[in-house]
């Protein structure tokens, strides 16, 4: 709202302006140099879904459905009247990526559509509902939102999958100390009663690369996964063992860090002597080792 930026915005003599990832809220001074308003496309179902990462609480909710609005710009986030809406379905297939391929084909043409009934003066803005009840505030999520909690339900982990998958880095858990993404996945019932602690890998199917994992209801069947440092594998060929578990091994990596402690005041204080390496885990299979020979290395069911 600098005198700069007024005059130029005068100058132009516009009659609207269309906004798309704006990162700051305008300021009314602003606004008002423009007759038809400053129209924003919002990735979210208005007022419904109001603020960040929209899709990707869509798909988390469960939504049946997300939206793209275009929407008059007021000082308020997210607040303005609604010019026009299209929809798009959400099932237990979509993927955030799929939300990206709609808005990449639906705000073009929803601007189009806008702009050309404001020139025929047939534009309808409907005002959005002031209830505190109707809209939903959605705040940012961070990279650490995507790590898999083992003890939440299936259903729960499999949208958090989808939500988090590419273009962003993915939703992670961890295997022997190292992050493991999970790319792909899907929510299943296990078809008998059981008795595990939720991450326990409880079945690996070569013949499809699916690896079934036991969640606090139901399990996950990972589909795609990435080993850090490695590219992208079906699960099967880096999980190979019924043996495995999945996520941070929080009293393994503090017993870890504490021998390392040791180990590095020992040499400070006494340079000659030799600390005792912790005792290797029997059950760690390295990716290199799960594929010799392309067969399981432990058949444990």
């Amino acid at each position: 709202d600098t005198p700069t930026i007024v005059e130029l915005i005068l100058s132009c003599r516009p009659d609207v302006a269309i906004s798309v990832n704006w990162p700051t809220l305008i300021v009314p001074t602003v606004l008002a140099k423009f007759p038809q308003g400053i129209l924003n496309a919002h990735a979210g179902d208005l007022p419904r879904y109001r603020g960040n990462a929209c899709p990707n609480w869509a798909i988390l909710a469960r939504e049946p459905s997300m939206a793209v609005t275009i929407h008059r710009m007021v000082a308020e986030l997210d607040a303005g009247p609604v010019l026009a809406r299209r929809e798009m379905p959400i099932s237990p297939n979509t993927y955030v990526a799929d939300a990206y391929a709609f808005l990449r084909q639906a705000v073009p043409a929803l601007f189009v559509q806008v702009l050309d009934d404001l020139e025929k003066e047939v534009a309808v803005a409907v005002d959005q509902s002031a209830a505190p009840a109707k809209s939903l505030r959605c705040f940012p999520r961070l990279p650490s939102d995507s790590e898999i909690d083992w003890r939440e339900p299936a259903e729960h982990l499999a949208a958090l999958v989808r939500a988090s998958a590419e273009p962003f880095g993915g939703a992670f858990t961890y295997w022997h100390g190292e992050r493991l993404t999970i790319w792909r996945a899907r929510a299943e019932d296990l078809p008998c009663p059981w008795m595990g602690t939720p991450g326990q890998v409880a079945n690996i199917m070569p013949e499809t690369g699916e690896v079934v994992v036991l969640c606090g209801r139901g399990v996950l069947v990972l589909e795609e996964v990435q080993h850090a440092g490695s590219q992208r594998y079906p699960a099967a060929v880096v999980i190979s063992s019924n043996r495995a578990r999945l996520g941070a091994d929080v009293s393994g990596e503090l017993s870890r860090l504490r021998h390392r402690v040791a180990e590095l005041e020992c040499r400070l204080t006494k340079p000659d002597a030799v600390t005792p390496s912790p005792k290797p885990d029997p059950d760690a299979i390295s990716i290199s080792e799960s594929k010799k020979g392309g067969q399981n290395v432990d058949e444990e069911t």
